[in-house]
């Protein structure tokens, strides 16, 4: 077994491109994987009167709202998003394909994933509510099971915009990076001077501002010593111990339930200037150890898990909260997994095994939808001029609300039709069909313009 693979790994190096930034390969697929750690990790389940309640370790013990400074790993992804998608916009634009057909393919890729994920879910939650399954445990595993799924609503909105940005880039420079954080800021300052709705663009303008940072990355004018990335890290860290010990932000980087006092806010929803500092240092932290880990990867043993996860890497973000879920359904109520009161010494203890059955689940659920990672290739738009970028851009738009509504609502609605969020969800079926992204695969057919 270890020699096949490490016959493996070496046709993996050999056919890795000698340009191929394996480092921003690296980044991509440990930020999601410290993401799911994080996920699984800060759950706290408990059993009350037999019914099964979650909450999060950061509100039962806040003193681990620091630990969000390390697992809110967010900002990296979006940060090499910035580069990939700088790659592979200019890649298109060179071979003159549209900006209509570029954008349906990078959402087919992203969103296609998704799909299988409610059509598991759908006919599942019917089936276990006609068994008479509490429907307080169907609304929490259904809101549970979407957790993740905001992040594909807000980094769609950036792909969106990455052409337009990249344009800026081209021809600003810093000044389109400080244009994008200067929003940010003056977003943030007035949600929280109490202007009401404002705060929800930061969605836009904090993501797009760490996505421009990736342009950087790409061009190379971001100095590899280690010097600078430690200059980086220290202000970056340092300016957000300023912003939530004397100005009242929010301890933590995600959200946690439990609003501020001071702010009736969180750094996270919607997105805060904090994450703008919290990115700053991370860049910072993997400009210090980018060289080494750099020279690390080109070890073919070390590259071809990389490559492996990363084929994979979608599946495991969209799939690990049903993971967790069904463990936690099936572990909890049944008493088979101790529930201590309290995060004791005995709940700490468990996190090891906890960990372990929760990858064994996440294992399974990847070997079996993780032929749906890739779509196969769309047919180009037949669509000419605005009418085609209206609708894509509709699509995204659609698509963000739909899965920002399932994310808030959950899958498992008591007021909708089949206790099913109805409305939430053809919205977001419009998003998708006007994207490309199902259509042919998901149908069987094309639709009329795909």
């Amino acid at each position: 077994m270890l020699e096949g693979f490490q016959k493996k790994a070496l046709k993996i190096d050999e056919m890795t491109p000698d340009d191929r930034d394996r480092y921003a390969d690296f980044l991509r697929a440990a930020s999601i994987m410290v993401v799911v750690l994080g996920h699984w990790l800060l759950a706290y389940f408990t059993v009350e009167d037999g019914d099964l309640q979650l909450e999060q370790l950061l509100t039962v013990v806040p003193e681990t709202q620091w630990l969000t400074w390390l697992f809110q790993v967010m900002p990296i992804f979006f940060f090499v998003g910035g580069m990939a998608n700088a790659i592979g916009w200019r890649s298109a634009r060179e071979k003159g394909e549209r900006y209509v057909n570029w954008l349906r393919t990078r959402a087919r890729r992203l969103l296609w994933p998704v799909v299988p994920l409610i059509l598991f879910w759908i006919p599942l939650f019917l089936l276990l509510d006609w068994l008479g399954t509490p429907a307080d445990l169907l609304s929490l595993a259904s809101q549970v099971i979407f957790i993740p799924i905001w992040f594909l609503a807000a980094y769609m909105c950036v792909v969106m915009i990455s052409p337009a940005a990249y344009w800026l880039h081209e021809r600003l420079g810093l000044g389109a990076l400080v244009g994008f954080i200067g929003l940010a800021v003056a977003v943030d300052i007035a949600h929280r001077s109490g202007v009401p709705f404002v705060g929800w663009s930061n969605y836009l303008w904090v993501w797009g501002a760490v996505h421009q940072a990736g342009f950087f990355w790409d061009d190379d004018r971001i100095p590899r010593k280690a010097i600078f990335g430690v200059a980086l890290a220290v202000t970056g860290y340092g300016l957000l111990v300023m912003l939530t010990q004397v100005f009242d932000y929010p301890l933590s980087m995600v959200g946690t339930g439990d609003l501020s006092p001071e702010t009736g806010d969180s750094n996270n929803t919607p997105p805060s200037m904090a994450l703008l500092l919290l990115a700053m240092a991370q860049i910072g932290l993997v400009t210090i150890v980018r060289q080494p880990v750099s020279r690390w990867l080109q070890r073919p043993k070390v590259w071809a898990p990389v490559v492996l996860l990363g084929s994979q890497l979608m599946t495991v973000y969209v799939w690990h909260m049903t993971a967790m879920m069904a463990v936690a359904a099936a572990a909890f109520p049944t008493g088979i997994w101790p529930d201590p009161e309290g995060v004791t010494a005995l709940w700490w203890a468990t996190r090891i095994p906890w960990l372990f059955i929760l990858a064994v689940a996440m294992t399974i659920l990847v070997l079996a939808f993780g032929r749906w990672e890739r779509p196969r290739e769309g047919r180009p738009t037949t669509l000419e001029g605005w009418p085609a970028k209206i609708k894509a851009i509709g699509g995204v738009v659609l698509t963000s609300a739909g899965l920002g509504m399932l994310v808030i609502g959950g899958l498992y609605d008591t007021e909708g039709p089949l206790n099913l969020p109805v409305i939430g969800l053809a919205i977001l079926f419009a998003g998708l069909v006007g994207l490309g992204v199902v259509g042919s695969q998901l149908l069987g057919r094309w639709s009329e313009d795909s």
